[in-house]
């Protein structure tokens, strides 16, 4: 020991420590307790404590909105720019106006539970079980970089959310549709059927898209809540679907005057699938006496047709970009062979869907 600082031994290991202007520091010097550097260690801890403290690293950002926000911008490379926009987006008008002027150790499990009270009031199980995953994505980081001891967000009991199972439309439903739209939209509810693309996906169909002579279509992007988007963790906008053979001839005699398959008049694309659905499905649903199921509903009944009819799983769900298959396959790596091709088409022309392809113009 030697005036206000000194060295010690704890579990083998040498530490120094010492008060700098009234504060109290203790470092160790990752050095074992051998009688050669105990003797170095009582000549120099001084010298090693204040290089120690001129190499002790920034203390990291502990204002929980700054937090959040590096949380995200360090794994950005996870999601799309849209879902990473929606994320911080979250982070503003969910999570902050709660927790403006909370310290991340003062965070308790009972003020997480009262937030998603709060939030429940306003805003669906979903959307408060997103927000709450984004706060203790945060909250686990600075419980591993040694910032919280827990994350109090692991005690909280999960919020419950119930999926209704979506309806798919029967086949009777379906060939009543086909028979009935007409012109750009006939062309677009057989495509809806017979690929089983997200509506998103529809809207952001090019011409560049079409392969003809592969009879494929590439898709390439999505539109979301008017953005155009090429997916991310969670959806894959990147992969390859069968165009059926009785769609083909149909689809080359469309001339939509605008590189977008389906534009608006202006020639730019639909900005969200509501529009189509108001405007155009619900007025045909009502005038042919079919019971409205959402028009993402078409989606439910291409992969409902493809299983009845013995296509395998793992096949439908690479054709319909299931979120579960996107971690393992790269889409346009998946080979669609002719086998594949015909097999979907065999499916649809037993439906006879091509006698209802004969699309009348408005």
């Amino acid at each position: 020991m030697k005036g206000d600082g000194g060295f010690n031994v704890r579990n083998g290991i040498i530490y120094v420590f010492g008060t700098i202007n009234k504060k109290r520091h203790r470092f160790s010097t990752n050095k074992k307790a051998t009688s050669e550097n105990l003797r170095w260690i009582a000549r120099h801890y001084w010298s090693v404590l204040l290089q120690k403290l001129e190499r002790k690293p920034e203390k990291v950002e502990t204002n929980l909105r700054d937090f959040l926000l590096q949380t995200l911008e360090l794994t950005r490379r996870k999601r799309s720019e849209f879902t990473h926009k929606e994320y911080i987006s979250k982070v503003e008008r969910l999570i902050m106006p709660y927790f403006e002027n909370f310290k991340m150790a003062d965070i308790k499990p009972i003020d997480i539970e009262k937030w998603q009270m709060k939030l429940l009031e306003k805003y669906s199980a979903v959307t408060v079980k997103r927000a709450t995953n984004l706060l203790s994505m945060a909250l686990n980081k600075a419980m591993i970089n040694s910032i919280i001891p827990k994350n109090p967000c692991t005690i909280v009991e999960k919020i419950c959310v119930t999926h209704k199972k979506q309806e798919p439309y029967t086949i009777d439903e379906m060939t009543q549709i086909l028979d009935s739209a007409t012109g750009w939209f006939g062309i677009f509810m057989h495509l809806a059927f017979t690929t089983g693309l997200r509506t998103g996906e529809l809207l952001a169909l090019k011409w560049q898209d079409v392969d003809y002579e592969r009879k494929i279509i590439r898709i390439e992007r999505a539109i979301v809540r008017g953005k155009i988007t090429d997916g991310g963790a969670t959806k894959n906008h990147n992969r390859l679907v069968v165009l059926p053979d009785y769609l083909i001839e149909k689809l080359k005699a469309y001339d939509s005057k605008s590189e977008w398959i389906f534009p608006t008049k202006s020639g730019e694309p639909f900005k969200e699938g509501h529009t189509i659905t108001k405007a155009y499905f619900k007025p045909l649903l009502e005038k042919i006496g079919v019971r409205y199921k959402t028009l993402y509903a078409t989606r439910h009944t291409f992969v409902s047709i493809l299983r009845n009819s013995g296509v395998s799983k793992d096949f439908v769900a690479e054709l319909a970009g299931h979120s579960s298959e996107i971690n393992d396959k790269h889409y346009y790596k998946a080979e669609l062979t002719q086998e594949k091709i015909q097999a979907i088409n065999n499916v649809f022309f037993s439906l006879n869907l091509d006698d209802r392809a004969q699309i009348k113009a408005h």
